[in-house]
């Protein structure tokens, strides 16, 4: 009885006193914290998507005012087939992984045939992914004609990639070029539009947040 009377004592003083007990912090249980945890937004780092290729192409001249071989129409200005050329890119976009990503490329491109003739183009490009093993991407660029004379001109294409595996592909483009030329003895600046297409394969890399 007087242990009984001892212990409650102090109580009975805080409560006359107008205090309130002080509750103690219980620590969270394991699922409450997991809880937590869960509930608290994560830091997503950036995306990247980076993009090589080496394609096989060649161009239909609408225009060919140099009288170049392979003609096709009635006149040797008139259609023609450009040379068979190489080209190879590299190119880098950023964005949302599953929806429009953007950023640009770089495309260099050499004649396998005729006259030499090199281009270095650097491109605008946008990608989008359809499905995770295919691909489509639009890209307006400025070909730069570096020999046998330099010259400027714009460029749009359109093409598409199916991944074999999850870093090589197979890819296809179509696209339309307009060149300025030097003056010949009917023109004082000559205009060549060429339509072009072009295989090859892909090589696909991807930093996902």
């Amino acid at each position: 009885m007087v242990l009984l009377v001892g212990s409650a004592r102090p109580a009975a003083g805080r409560e006359r006193a107008g205090e309130l007990p002080v509750a103690r912090a219980e620590p969270a249980s394991g699922a409450q914290a997991q809880s937590a945890t869960a509930a608290a937004p994560l830091e997503r780092g950036p995306y990247a998507h980076f993009l090589g290729a080496l394609a096989y192409g060649r161009g239909l001249r609408f225009n060919n005012p140099y009288r170049l071989s392979t003609v096709l129409g009635s006149s040797p200005e008139s259609l023609s087939l450009t040379a068979p050329y190489l080209r190879g890119s590299l190119g880098a976009v950023f964005g949302d992984p599953e929806g429009l990503q953007h950023g640009g490329a770089l495309h260099v491109s050499i004649a396998l045939g005729g006259v030499p003739q090199e281009v270095l183009a650097p491109s605008y490009l946008a990608l989008v992914r359809f499905e995770p093993r295919t691909l489509g991407y639009a890209r307006l660029g400025v070909p730069l004609v570096l020999e046998p004379d330099f010259s400027a001109g714009a460029e749009v294409g359109v093409g598409g990639a199916w991944l074999v595996t999850a870093g090589l592909g197979l890819t296809a483009e179509l696209s339309g070029s307009l060149f300025y030329g030097a003056a010949t003895d009917e023109r004082r600046i000559t205009t060549i539009p060429v339509l072009a297409l072009e295989l090859g394969v892909l090589i696909d890399y991807e930093i996902l947040p």
